[in-house]
């Protein structure tokens, strides 16, 4: 599935007309991440449970300094050789990449999301915080809307 048509089904899942005017809204800004990234979709951890996994890292020189992390990956095999194959009894789910940066705005326990796009080196990662994409959406919300009219029509 193509990132327009992830983001049609985004939209179209909103339980609402009101949602479906707000995932509209920020569809653009997600979109935009997602093109920044190689794959359209990634595996992720989920428990037994059917729970998400989520890491939690801590600063190593400030214990309480902590952030949350969904680690996706580009193939299932790359989960049980990441982390010394931690995370090998979890249960690899693919997810479409618009709705992965979704589950970062909708869920206020993930911090960021660590997308693992290089299977041959999983130290190396693109990692997207809530917080940017946050900010890129109240930017993009104090825009001016574009005029539907032609300039010369008043």
């Amino acid at each position: 599935m193509n990132l327009d048509e992830q983001v049609k089904k985004l939209i179209d899942g909103a339980p609402d007309l009101e949602s479906r005017k707000s995932v509209k809204e920020i569809a653009p800004v997600l979109q935009q991440a997602a093109e920044a990234l190689p794959q359209t979709t990634y595996y992720i951890c989920q428990s037994q449970q059917g729970e998400s996994v989520i890491t939690t890292l801590q600063h190593h020189r400030q214990p309480d300094l902590e952030i949350k992390v969904i680690y996706a990956f580009v193939k299932p095999e790359d989960i049980s050789q990441f982390d010394g194959g931690s995370l090998v009894n979890d249960l690899a789910v693919e997810v479409p990449v618009i709705q992965l940066l979704f589950y970062l705005l909708a869920f206020p326990e993930i911090d960021r999301i660590v997308f693992l796009n290089n299977s041959q080196n999983l130290d190396l990662g693109k990692e997207i915080s809530r917080q940017s994409l946050e900010d890129s959406i109240e930017q993009r919300l104090q825009q001016p809307p574009k005029s539907q009219l032609p300039p010369d029509v008043c």
